[in-house]
């Protein structure tokens, strides 16, 4: 039941999985019902008052054959979120329903495909590792109440695939203030050169609307982004499968359905290796401009290149990525003032970041053990020229949208390191259990104190950092 569950879910994802091509065995003849329950503790600093916990209820069911070839399938996800004040709150995480043809001439991993995100489309994205993936959101800056609803037509055959889709997000007109919706629309194809090389690419368009600033002339100058993804993948012997490491997986919602898929040790050798790189621009104001309405392209670039090799039980896997500044607040697009694009003369130092790790699968107890290194050099901004919207002139920190720290002044970026052992336990097809303990030492981590005048400065803060995450899951 939990693969036939897996290769339902594979269908209608947008390169969430390592695996793009799946697997997995046809799912069998017949309806199935299966329920997930899942409980997710975090803490990514234990000396901080900042400890999350998180409840995920999930309700998948595909139908017997509704006619020749013909069934639908639905899931229902849900976030139950505790909140001190509000008490515990819903979520949406991408529920969907959907139908799938396959005439049966087909081979059983073929088919046309549809499926409706009539809530949350957020897994409808562009992009394939997870750190470098984009528009999983449309935007953050002006989304409404009304949700961000999406569709997907996907037509999967032998040596090649394609897909489009759309999503429709509620924003603010900024010009006149009301809500309206826009749309985003995705494209995308893989083929199969060869039973072990693969190549992908999809392209994706969003209109945000006018930006939410008045206009000396009251006139609507859209702002917009546009962007494609390409990726080349060479894939030999047992499917490898993905390593533990919650932080790289944060926002998939489908996480909580293939995470826990049995893995397969057949014993023999099995690689993966991919290249993906992504190229966006955004039509943003441009804040320098002497014409208030004035826009201007702005371009944002990551790649990420990916290694994983198994032999027998023992999996070792490494992850590169590159993102520019840009690139990591695309969902929240402009650096002061929102939706604008950065000052021409700031200098702009992008993400780099490597990790190695491995782990070993101990059969007699199901527990796969691990532990990963990594070092990331932090993406900065730094003006020149001091600025009223921009006084410091020293390195900005870029954490994420809206993830911001000044360093004090005369310093400049230094490298995060990161340990972390990690732990799988399997309980058979009905439970599991994610575990993981880190250690950071991040050096760029400041704060602000009054100096001896009484004037806020930025100084150090505590460089080292020790958090953990548990995730369990049981599937009836």
């Amino acid at each position: 039941m939990t693969s036939s569950l897996l290769a339902a879910s594979l269908i209608i994802a947008l390169g969430q999985s390592p695996e793009s091509v799946s697997t997995e065995p046809a799912a069998p003849e017949g309806s199935f019902l299966q329920t997930r329950l899942s409980f997710l503790a975090g803490d990514t600093d234990f000396g901080a008052p900042d400890a999350t916990t998180r409840f995920h209820v999930a309700l998948d069911a595909r139908t017997a054959e509704l006619a020749s070839g013909l069934r639908a399938e639905a899931g229902l996800s849900l976030f139950l979120n505790p909140v001190a004040v509000a008490g515990t709150t819903l979520q949406d995480n991408a529920s969907f329903f959907g139908l799938r043809y396959r005439p049966s001439s087909w081979a059983p991993d073929e088919r046309l495909a549809m499926t409706v995100f009539p809530v949350r489309a957020n897994r409808l994205y562009m992009g394939y590792e997870n750190p470098v993936a984009w528009a999983r959101i449309s935007t953050m800056t002006r989304t409404g109440l009304g949700g961000e609803p999406g569709m997907e037509l996907r037509l999967s055959r032998r040596r090649w695939d394609a897909f489009v889709a759309a999503k429709i997000p509620s924003l603010q007109n900024g010009v006149t203030t009301e809500r309206e919706r826009r749309l985003m629309l995705l494209a995308g194809a893989g083929v199969n050169l060869s039973q072990a090389f693969r190549m992908e690419a999809a392209a994706a368009n969003l209109d945000l609307g006018p930006a939410s600033v008045p206009y000396a002339d009251a006139r609507e100058r859209d702002i917009y982004t546009r962007g494609v993804s390409g990726r080349m993948m060479w894939r030999h012997g047992v499917p490898v499968g993905a390593n533990v490491d919650l932080e790289l997986y944060e926002g998939d919602p489908t996480f909580f359905e293939h995470f826990f898929a049995p893995d397969v040790y057949p014993g023999g050798f099995g690689a993966h290796v991919a290249l993906e790189g992504s190229y966006v621009t955004q039509q943003l104001l441009d804040s320098e401009s002497t014409v208030l309405e004035a826009t201007r392209k702005q371009a944002a670039h990551a790649a990420a290149l990916v290694t994983r090799v198994k032999w027998n039980q023992l999996r070792l896997h490494a992850l590169a990525y590159y993102r520019t500044p840009s690139f990591m607040v695309l969902s929240q697009p402009g650096f002061f003032p929102a939706e604008s694009a950065l000052f021409e003369q700031t200098e702009a130092l992008a993400e780099l970041s490597a990790t190695v790790g491995a782990d070993y699968f101990l059969q007699d107890w199901g527990l796969t053990p691990g532990f990963l290194v990594r070092v990331t050099a932090p993406a900065t901004l730094k003006s020149p020229v001091p600025r009223p919207m921009w006084p410091l002139i020293t390195p900005l920190i870029v954490r994420g949208n809206n993830g911001y720290s000044a360093l004090p002044v005369g310093e400049e970026r230094s490298p995060i390191l990161t340990a972390k052992a990690t732990a799988r336990w399997d309980l058979g097809e009905v439970a599991g259990v994610l575990a993981e303990l880190f250690y950071t030492r991040d050096p760029n981590r400041t704060t602000y104190a009054n100096d001896d005048t009484g004037v806020a400065t930025v100084v150090w803060d505590s460089p080292d950092i020790v958090g953990g995450n548990l995730l369990l899951q049981v599937r009836f």
